[in-house]
């Protein structure tokens, strides 16, 4: 895997994580089943390239968001939750490879149809690069229904490099 994918997909998979924190299920709006296009900013103002799609249906969502549970809960020391209507606000400090990640991350979610995410983390000892501190912005929306060559979980990577993200028991390549 090249390097540009690593870091879309590690940006993929910490805003993921953002979602996941000490929080239920229940407490972040739906999303609406379908085909969504999530396209990333770093704070520098270059973005990794087209836009990542991901195919979800109620019950893959619910399985990515256990998924996720279970991960944070194995390596976050901390994980903070609030919410105010559509504003999900998130901090925790998580341990990924040798590096403590502190993260600050606030999610506006727009009905079912999209969310815009900024996150801030600091990396201790850096991580990508030497880079330290790491600052992203995710615009995700909905696009309409999922395309006959995807099924929920898939997730088509910037590169055209597709994978389901239930693993390969659900259907993954």
């Amino acid at each position: 895997m090249r390097f540009h994918t690593k870091t879309c997909l590690l940006i993929l998979l910490s805003g993921f994580a953002c979602l996941t924190t000490n929080a239920k299920a229940q407490d972040y709006p739906p999303r609406k089943p379908g085909l969504w296009e999530i396209s990333m900013t770093m704070a520098s103002g270059k973005s990794p390239g087209g836009g990542t799609k991901m195919c979800i249906d109620a019950a893959s969502d619910a399985a990515l968001y256990k998924m996720g549970m279970e991960t944070m809960g194995s390596i976050c020391s901390r994980r903070d939750f609030s919410r105010s209507g559509y504003t999900v606000t998130t901090d925790s400090v998580c341990t990924i490879g040798r590096s403590q990640v502190t993260s600050h991350t606030v999610i506006v979610f727009a009905g079912d149809v999209a969310y815009h995410t900024e996150s801030n983390a600091h990396f201790d000892p850096p991580m990508m690069a030497g880079q330290a501190d790491s600052a992203t912005r995710q615009d995700a929306k909905w696009v309409g229904p999922c395309p006959a060559d995807m099924q929920p979980g898939d997730l088509v990577m910037t590169n055209g490099m597709k994978m389901n993200m239930l693993g390969p028991q659900k259907g993954g390549k």
